[in-house]
């Protein structure tokens, strides 16, 4: 059950506001955190160059796990690659795939999340099993979706349309089913 990220058709790839960075916090500590992961955003982080004037870093805010199904969220997009270091030489190399994780402390790209918004989701990014025509919502504290069972919009907070699974293939390999998921609440 891979966890994944692809944009399909999202306001963000044309408005600049709508993309932002983040840095996820588990309770008020830096966190790792996954692609395709829906966080809450805080403050602007503080900026470490002028801690005495409580300047902040205006690039970056603090995110949390959402605390409630209505809380507004944004969608983690790590762009990363493959890191290791080999004989004290570091090396980044390879294409985005999938299971990718942000590491703690390092901010990341999120998503604003638009109505009428379209994106792939991998199975593993919902918590529990997913029925093509039902609506996901939120979780509390989680930050994955969750398959509400039903196909009727709940006001008043995130609900994500699953469109259309299909199998996740890369190269040879199949790792569980891809979601082309509509944002059509918020």
């Amino acid at each position: 059950m891979a966890k994944v990220f692809r944009a399909a058709e999202m306001m963000s790839e044309d408005v600049q506001s709508y993309v932002i960075s983040c840095q996820y916090q588990a309770n008020s500590v830096d966190a790792p955190i996954e692609d395709g992961a829906f966080v809450k955003l805080g403050e602007l982080k503080d900026d470490k160059t002028y801690v005495a004037a409580g300047d902040k870093d205006y690039n970056v805010y603090l995110a949390a796990a959402p605390a409630a199904v209505t809380d507004e969220v944004v969608v983690i997009d790590y762009p990363g690659v493959s890191e290791g270091a080999i004989s004290g030489n570091s090396y980044r190399i390879g294409v985005k795939l999938f299971d990718l994780v942000a590491p703690a402390g390092r901010p990341v790209r999120a998503r604003r999340l638009a109505l009428h918004d379209r994106f792939w989701l991998g199975e593993g990014n919902f918590n529990g099993a997913v029925v093509v025509g039902n609506i996901a919502g939120l979780e509390a504290n989680k930050t994955t979706l969750k398959d509400s069972g039903a196909q009727t919009i709940v006001e008043g907070q995130l609900n994500v349309k699953i469109h259309l699974g299909k199998d996740f293939n890369y190269g040879q390999s199949a790792n569980g089913k891809l979601y082309l998921c509509e944002v059509v609440g918020l």
